[in-house]
């Protein structure tokens, strides 16, 4: 997963072994035993997952309604058009 430098500004820093534990499982290494540990400055993608077709939930939970497919675009717009660092 990546978020801007921004983003991972307001995030706590990381070992490298935690992240590269994380990276083996394809997981997030802000991911703990009761879910994430970031939550209130968790990145634009992560606050994504499970209110757009392309980002369903893996738990088949989300919003009544789906954002809307325009909104969607130009939320991956920003994100290809903005320095993504790797979390």
């Amino acid at each position: 997963m990546t978020a801007s430098s921004h983003e991972m500004a307001r995030l706590p820093r990381k070992s490298e072994a935690i992240h590269d534990a994380a990276l083996a499982e394809l997981s997030c290494p802000h991911l703990g035993a009761n879910g994430c540990e970031v939550y209130d400055e968790r990145p634009l993608i992560c606050r994504l997952f499970g209110t757009t077709p392309s980002l369903p939930c893996p738990h088949g939970r989300g919003p009544k309604q789906l954002i809307d497919a325009r909104v969607e675009q130009r939320i991956h717009w920003f994100a290809r058009n903005t320095r993504q660092v790797l979390v």
